[in-house]
């Protein structure tokens, strides 16, 4: 049996019905609710990946700060204060990306996650993102940067995963 890429994905629509139950006891309420124009319901599921990885192919980087305010690419360390990942071997083409948003020093504003130069992510502290890319993408293309950085000042941290061929 082979390795997998097992992904997971889910997404809701969800809409501000604008009435509100006002502020009651100190909580103020909200009316929101899965938009019927997406047939109101929670869309998404899982499947496995065609792309095939090896032990080499998977790498991650763990509770690192990114020390870059313009997209670079994950082929090297040059978006974090990390010398290296925390663990593994980077693959040469990438078929999987996760990137989570852990924790803020500062004000390091949002963390964008771009492939291709194509900004699929913006996350804000605790957030959180797996991008599947059926067909690879170099890992130079796989970029990320934050905001906002100063060292030791103005951190975002993030943890990043990537595996592929």
């Amino acid at each position: 049996m082979a390795n997998e890429i097992r992904v997971n994905t889910s997404v809701q629509i969800i809409q501000d019905v604008g009435s509100s139950a006002g502020a009651q006891a100190g909580i103020t309420y909200s009316n929101q609710q899965l938009d019927g124009n997406a047939d109101a319901r929670t869309w998404g599921g899982k499947y496995i990946m065609n792309a095939v990885y090896t032990d080499a192919d998977v790498a991650y980087w763990s509770n690192v700060v990114i020390s870059s305010t313009t997209a670079e690419g994950l082929d090297n360390s040059d978006w974090t204060e990390a010398s290296d990942v925390s663990d593994g071997t980077l693959p040469a083409t990438a078929h999987v990306v996760a990137v989570e948003y852990v924790s803020s020093l500062g004000s390091p504003g949002t963390v964008s996650v771009t492939v291709s130069g194509e900004v699929f992510a913006v996350l804000d502290e605790g957030q959180a993102v797996v991008i599947p890319m059926e067909m690879g993408e170099a890992i130079a293309d796989v970029k990320i940067h934050a905001n906002a950085f100063s060292n030791g000042v103005n951190e975002a941290t993030v943890n990043v995963m990537v595996a592929g061929v």
